[in-house]
């Protein structure tokens, strides 16, 4: 198993624990912040970190266009995200929502390239998939090729 797997699974429990905890009495660690925050920010740049490294590798690999846009603009939504994680829920955004969960929202389209792009990258992913698995199965059958067949 790959480190960065390892990373993000490891991520992902620690996401739970703040998930668990969060209904919990809050423990306040310094002003706002409280630890489900804290646990929330770990684990989700554990998770998301590892996700986007190797996003990074496979585009650079394949000459995929725009590079600002996919390398540059995830590691600004992290940021944000993060930010509307130490905002308090009480600031609004004209009275209408919370400023944090703009915050978060901007954050999640700015990761977004980290998966859906380029887009024809989805299409080859299957494609390749699909080569594979018949690749696979021509190689686990019986060959037939020179056989011939009594009259």
């Amino acid at each position: 198993m790959k480190k960065s797997t390892v990373v993000s699974v490891a991520g992902l429990l620690v996401m739970f624990v703040a998930f668990v905890l969060f209904q919990t009495r809050p423990i306040v660690l310094f002003g706002t912040l409280k630890l489900t925050d804290v646990l929330t920010i770990a684990g989700g740049l554990m998770f998301i970190i590892p996700v986007y490294h190797d996003s990074v590798q496979r585009k650079s690999a394949d000459n995929a266009p725009n590079p600002t846009l996919w390398s540059t603009l995830p590691p600004i939504g992290m940021a944000v995200v993060v930010a509307g994680i130490l905002l308090p829920n009480s600031v609004t955004f004209f009275h209408l929502f919370s400023l944090p969960d703009l915050f978060y929202l901007v954050g999640c389209l700015m990761m977004l390239p980290i998966f859906l792009y380029p887009m024809n990258g989805l299409e080859r992913a299957g494609l390749e998939e699909t080569v594979e698995e018949e690749v696979d199965e021509a190689a686990s059958s019986p060959a037939t090729g020179d056989t011939k067949q009594p009259r």
